[in-house]
């Protein structure tokens, strides 16, 4: 990546920091993009280059996050299993989240939860997230499993991911919802 990108990707982060910082405080309906924009030192058109809605301000990962499931799964070990392969990348990116923005998790799903538009637009990326994951499952299992099978996991997978960003021990949940995933519901 040239020294260019790396600023732009910069300078991103950093506006999207700054909004979802705001929009903890204070509020998403009490925050502007033109008091973003300001804060942010760029103009409310290079605010929208970058985000070109308020709601993307939130998820500025959101293209990451599907490139890294689909990395997880397409290079994983050989011989290791795609359940294995995720849960071991959950784990690392978990690892990842600075102390600060663990200690904001419960209040960032909170902000999402609570807004309706954001509310939506989460569950428009999940779903993304989730036919995307499906695709390359299948892909890499040679269709072993159907459509709806592999939809199903990576359902199930997406939403461990999200249930254990909700808990004080993150890597631990983790690690229990993605035993049930493999092992399977016996009664």
């Amino acid at each position: 990546m040239g020294l260019r990108q790396l600023k732009k990707q910069k300078t991103r982060k950093a506006i999207s920091d700054l909004a979802t910082k705001l929009f903890l405080e204070r509020g998403y309906y009490n925050v502007t993009t033109a008091e973003i924009a300001e804060l942010a030192e760029v103009s409310i058109p290079t605010l929208f280059k970058y985000f070109p809605t308020k709601e993307m301000l939130v998820f500025d990962e959101d293209f990451e996050i599907e490139e890294w499931l689909v990395d997880s799964v397409k290079n994983r070990k050989k011989g290791q299993g795609i359940l294995d392969a995720l849960l071991k990348a959950g784990i690392e990116r978990i690892s990842k989240v600075p102390a600060s923005h663990r200690k904001n998790a419960k209040a960032f799903m909170a902000l999402i939860e609570e807004t309706p538009e954001l509310s939506r637009y989460a569950g428009q990326m999940w779903m993304r997230h989730e036919k995307v994951l499906a695709e390359v499952i299948k892909k890499e299992t040679k269709g072993k499993f159907s459509k709806v099978q592999t939809e199903v996991i990576a359902r199930f997978v997406l939403d461990g991911f999200y249930r254990a960003m909700k808990e004080t021990k993150p890597k631990e949940v983790l690690k229990e919802i993605f035993q049930l995933l493999k092992i399977g519901w016996n009664e």
